[in-house]
């Protein structure tokens, strides 16, 4: 392996995830950059000997600071900073593999990625991310032929035991974005959206009794998995999830909107962010489950292919599945642009990488390694 200088930008559940995992298994140096001066104490603690650096991530000339010595970088950070990373990347000339949840469009630096000779890969975590990769498999192998693709996806508490049966385990603000920002879909061909949380329905994968909705994770597929005749992502959780959600958008705690109380502006999104921080915690056992279903044609026959992926709460490593299942599928991103020089310049979305037998493959063996298994 080549020895390479990288930076993990962020270091929530996620970042820690990521930033360890490549200590771990690449042979050079790394630079680690949050915000918080205990996040940075804390895992230097664990990562003898890597470099610190504090990061504004509101401000795309601090990025650019972190980021322009290294070969490779991997943003692990709030959806609201991700085009700020984009936009460091460029104007560092250094690739980036980001696994925001932002919701700006990662082709609007497309054509200055490519003057820059930059890959950016977004959306590389779990879903949008892996489930991208499957999405692009199933497409590739059916050579476009697909009248019907839908991917459901969530982390769910093995014991939900809070009101709303769900734990915090990543952003707050990112998950209330999950659940209030329109979901676009294709629907008969055409490119459509509707309210997040809508398209309720119970399924059972694996024997796990679950309810399923809407949400826009569907992103850069829109574009790149053409002639798709209807496809959609919907979000799984234990059964009831949604009535309560619905029920705290109704009332306005989910708007991100600022409101005057007393004289004092607050947001109630924000105030809900920080309280579902607080008051959603508990075992932190989890469980990853992902089912990507693709109809259409091969050789003019009707098939059906089929992703499951299932994974659990590590104990050893006390480690969510969550955050396994997003933080591996990132470092494996980033070891296929570290192994591949024909990745870009451009940005590279992950269905992509799907669509490539050889990166696939790679990119499952590396899973596999870390004990992620898809069956199908």
């Amino acid at each position: 392996m080549v020895k390479f200088k990288a930076a993990v930008l962020g270091l929530g559940h996620v970042g820690r995830v990521i930033a360890t995992d490549l200590y771990n298994r690449f042979q050079g140096d790394l630079v680690i950059a949050d915000v918080s001066e205990g996040a940075l104490e804390n895992a230097s603690k664990e990562l003898k000997g890597v470099e610190t650096a504090r990061l504004d991530a509101s401000n795309v000339e601090s990025i650019v600071k972190v980021i322009k010595e290294v070969d490779l970088s991997i943003g692990a950070l709030p959806g609201k900073f991700g085009m700020n990373c984009w936009l460091a990347a460029v104007k560092a000339g250094v690739n980036l593999v980001d696994i925001s949840f932002a919701p700006d469009d990662p082709f609007s630096v497309d054509e200055e990625a490519k003057r820059a000779g930059v890959t950016i890969i977004p959306d590389a975590g779990v879903a949008p991310g892996l489930s991208n990769v499957l999405a692009g498999r199933a497409y590739a192998k059916m050579n476009g032929k697909v009248d019907e693709l839908t991917i459901y996806v969530g982390a769910i508490p093995e014991n939900p035991s809070n009101p709303l049966g769900y734990v915090v385990t990543w952003n707050p603000e990112d998950l209330i974005e999950e659940y209030t920002r329109p979901a676009r879909v294709i629907h008969e061909g055409v490119q459509k959206s509707f309210p997040a949380l809508s398209g309720l329905e119970n399924l059972s994968i694996k024997g796990l009794t679950l309810e399923a909705f809407r949400t826009d994770g569907l992103r850069t597929m829109l574009r790149t998995l053409k002639g798709v005749r209807n496809m959609e992502e919907k979000t799984l959780r234990w059964p009831g999830h949604v009535q309560k959600i619905l029920l705290l958008k109704e009332l306005g705690l989910l708007d991100f909107n600022p409101v005057k109380i007393n004289g004092q502006t607050v947001s109630p999104a924000k105030l809900t962010a920080k309280l579902l921080k607080e008051k959603l915690t508990g075992d932190p056992k989890d469980i990853l489950i992902m089912l990507v279903r693709a109809k259409g044609q091969i050789d003019e026959k009707q098939t059906e292919i089929k992703y499951v992926l299932i994974d659990r709460y590590d104990q050893a490593s006390g480690v969510t599945a969550l955050s396994r299942t997003t933080g591996y599928t990132a470092t494996g991103m980033f070891m296929l642009l570290s192994k591949y020089n024909t990745l870009g310049p451009g940005v590279i979305p992950p269905e992509i990488i799907g669509m490539d037998e050889h990166l696939f493959s790679d990119l499952v063996r590396w899973l596999e390694d870390h004990k992620i298994k898809i069956s199908d």
